[in-house]
């Protein structure tokens, strides 16, 4: 299911059986001292896997490029930070490209979730749809189809370090956060409950992409049969 990994007539097969790709969409962004920088389009990615495994399709490379990241925001180091303009011109053409190779549905799940950075992929999103007619986007932080089941989108907190625990469990180290006080988004970079003292889990993040799979699956594959009927 992944492209980079495929030859030509494995990726014609998935895609004639269920022309469905997956865009993984990141960032390259500080994630406090027990996560991984590439944290964001890691989880992405990981969560398109498990989509893809339910529905079929294609999951395209991850894209790391965010908008609106913890550099501008906060200050932070480690960090790398895109324009909105260069955001758009490659979801863009990443986007016309997809739809070029004969897929009728791209699910764009976005790992990074900075307000202006949503804002200008669906900007992209929606001119998309209302210009084409043989494919559509459907563009989500990936937070969104969990929100009726008291999972919320977080920054390095227990749901983000709870995937990285599922997805990468040796990247995180827990043990690098302070033992005592609050965390705190200006300084560690976490936001979100913390996630120290056995809140952060695999099982946890097991437990959260199960219900996203859930509920996001039926409405990927209902937008498929709308392109496909």
């Amino acid at each position: 299911m992944r492209y980079e990994l495929l030859k030509p007539e494995e990726y014609r097969a998935a895609r004639d059986a269920a022309p469905i790709a997956y865009l993984p969409w990141g960032a390259h962004e500080w994630h406090g001292l027990h996560n991984p920088l590439g944290l964001d389009t890691l989880k992405v990615h990981g969560i398109c896997l498990a989509l893809c495994q339910a529905t079929g399709g294609i999951v395209f490379p991850p894209v790391y490029c965010g908008h609106q990241t913890m550099k501008p925001y906060a200050g932070f180091e480690a960090t790398i930070e895109y324009s909105k303009e260069c955001v758009q011109l490659l979801a863009k053409e990443t986007l016309e490209q997809i739809t070029d190779e004969g897929f009728r549905v791209i699910v764009l799940p976005m790992g990074h979730y900075g307000p202006l950075h949503v804002d200008a992929l669906n900007e992209v999103v929606n001119e998309f749809n209302a210009t084409h007619e043989q494919a559509v986007v459907w563009a989500f932080p990936d937070y969104a189809p969990l929100k009726d089941e008291g999972i919320r989108g977080d920054h390095a907190a227990q749901t983000e370090t709870s995937y990285m625990l599922l997805f990468h469990p040796e990247s995180v180290d827990l043990s690098r956060l302070p033992e005592g006080g609050e965390l705190d988004m200006f300084r560690e970079g976490v936001d979100g409950v913390d996630p120290r003292g056995g809140n952060a889990s695999a099982e946890f993040g097991r437990n959260a992409l199960e219900l996203l799979v859930k509920n996001a699956a039926p409405r990927i594959l209902s937008l498929l049969k709308s392109k496909t009927a």
